[in-house]
């Protein structure tokens, strides 16, 4: 009986053909596998109202597409790199005029990056801050505050909501008098955080440390610099955390009667760390 259920060597060898085979049809079934699955890729949608600002995620090592749902990006301000003109910027903008589309990309800081200047492998050595940029659309111009995370690039679509009412209002006011006053304060803004960007735009630095002025109780507020234009003030402070505890930062708090914008570079501050804000107001307009 045991020498009926013995095979012989021979005998064993079509079953050893068969393995063969069965292995070879795993791998080409694994390979089409690869060649035709369709790559997922994870997207974000964000709802948000023309004029206000939303919260959103950014791969630190992959470049992120910033799309706008039924519209086209047109312009993206804030700390954007340039190796001319804003070479501490933080974040790389590339503009896809054709589809209407960016992609943004943020720089690290060079004490984070290897000598070819990419990030090394492995967990990052520590967290970024967040990166504040004002994106226009064709559909209303909203606020970004990118949190850099060590995470696969994506896709950002903005939904925004709102940008109607807002473009039917301008139109019904006087033509060349509130766009030119938007423009105004944009490039003061910029001026005032780029300062080889300030052109023929007057400026006026305050001897010393500069004013200091009475904010909240954790903060220290100092007025660093004055910036003029056409019935405009580019005021430039340093707002520094002298609490214990980390600080989040609404712009909305540091808004008073005449003031035309607010812009602050990080949002949220350790203990003992500074962000520079540029706050823009009305010429004669104390606040």
């Amino acid at each position: 009986m045991l020498q009926q259920l013995h095979l012989s060597e021979q005998d064993s060898q079509p079953f050893a053909r068969l393995g063969d085979l069965a292995a070879v049809l795993v791998v080409v079934t694994l390979c089409l596998l690869g060649m035709f699955a369709t790559p997922v890729r994870a997207a974000q949608t964000l709802d948000v109202r023309d004029g206000d600002t939303t919260i959103s995620r950014i791969s630190v090592r992959d470049q992120t597409r910033l799309r706008v749902d039924r519209g086209r990006v047109l312009d993206v301000i804030g700390d954007v790199f340039d190796a001319q003109k804003s070479p501490a910027g933080r974040i790389a903008v590339l503009k896809d005029d054709v589809d209407g589309e960016v992609y943004l990309k943020p720089v690290p800081p060079a004490s984070m990056r290897g000598m070819d200047g990419s990030l090394p492998p492995g967990p990052l050595a520590g967290p970024l801050p967040p990166i504040k940029l004002d994106v226009k659309t064709d559909r209303g111009t909203v606020g970004l505050l990118l949190q850099p995370a060590d995470v696969v690039g994506d896709t950002v679509t903005l939904r925004i909501n709102g940008g109607e009412q807002r473009r039917a209002a301008l139109a019904s006011e006087p033509r060349g008098k509130s766009h030119p006053h938007v423009r105004g304060a944009k490039a003061l803004t910029l001026a005032m955080a780029a300062p080889a960007l300030a052109g023929e735009i007057p400026s006026q630095r305050l001897p010393g440390a500069g004013q200091e002025l009475a904010l909240w109780r954790e903060a220290r507020f100092v007025l660093q610099a004055r910036f003029e234009a056409p019935g405009l003030v580019g005021e430039s402070y340093e707002l520094t955390n002298v609490s214990g505890e980390p600080m989040v930062i609404d712009e909305r708090e540091l808004f008073r009667p005449g003031v035309v914008s607010v812009s602050v570079r990080d949002l949220q501050l350790p203990p003992g760390a500074s962000t520079p804000v540029w706050i823009v107001r009305q010429a004669g307009e104390d606040g």
